[in-house]
Order: structure tokens, then C-alpha cells, then sequence
């Protein structure tokens, strides 16, 4: 077994039917635990994005800040790279074969739950 899976936290299990996508299998059964372990790091990735920009997130009202968030995570491509870096880099070879098959379709799935992981983490962020 490779040493990565181990890293992983455990989550409560979502219970995958028939119906369920390979997509949202892969979801639930990998980028969830990869983008919960690799947490503190996506935080300090866009405090220092943010810094960068001379934005000071903790004078930000909630609206403004989760704006923000969504502009960083839209529009700045090398910043989007990086955020999918840190949860690609974490996979195994068998899940990066699976993640290079719908490469586009696992994007959308990893910036969304991280979008939303920084939009409840605004305290932290602000920090």
C-alpha cells in the first residue's frame, strides 16, 4: 500500500450506490481525504496569494472575502496550477491514471470543494 493513502484522515464513509458515478466514487474516496489533509497547506497557499496581492483578508467583509476567494480560484490560472498541484501530488500512481483519464471533469470537482473549504475557513484565513 502506498505510505500516502496512509497520511489520509478518515472520513465518514459516504455510501457509494450503483448510481454513483466513477467521477463521484473518485470524490468521495479520494479527494475529499486528500484535500482535508492538505488543508493547512491550501490555507497558507491564499493567505500568501492574498498577501501577494496586498489584500489583507481579516478587513474584509464575508461578501468581499468570499469574492475574493471566487476571482482567485476563476481567474488567476498559475494560482489555480498550484492549488491542483497540491491535492495531484498527493495521489497515487493508480489514482492519477484514474484522475488523467477525466482530468478536466476532476478539476471542476477539486476547485469547487476547495472553493467552499475557504469560504467556511474565513476565520482561519484571516488569521
Amino acid at each position: 500500500m502506498d505510505k500516502r493513502k496512509e497520511l489520509r484522515p478518515v472520513l465518514a464513509k459516504i455510501e457509494a450506490t450503483e448510481k454513483c458515478s466513477t467521477e463521484e466514487k473518485f470524490q468521495n474516496t479520494t479527494l475529499r481525504q486528500v484535500i482535508k489533509l492538505q488543508h493547512p497547506l491550501l490555507i497558507a497557499l491564499f493567505q500568501d496569494y492574498a498577501i501577494t496581492r496586498k489584500i489583507i483578508l481579516n478587513t474584509l467583509t464575508e461578501q468581499r472575502a468570499k469574492r475574493f476567494i471566487e476571482s482567485a480560484l476563476s481567474k488567476d490560472i498559475a494560482f489555480k496550477n498550484k492549488m491542483i498541484g497540491l491535492v495531484v501530488g498527493q495521489f497515487t500512481l493508480e489514482e492519477f491514471a484514474l484522475y488523467s483519464t477525466a482530468s478536466s471533469e476532476f478539476n471542476k470537482r477539486i476547485f469547487a470543494m476547495i472553493k467552499k473549504r475557504l469560504k467556511d475557513s474565513l476565520l482561519e484565513l484571516g488569521s
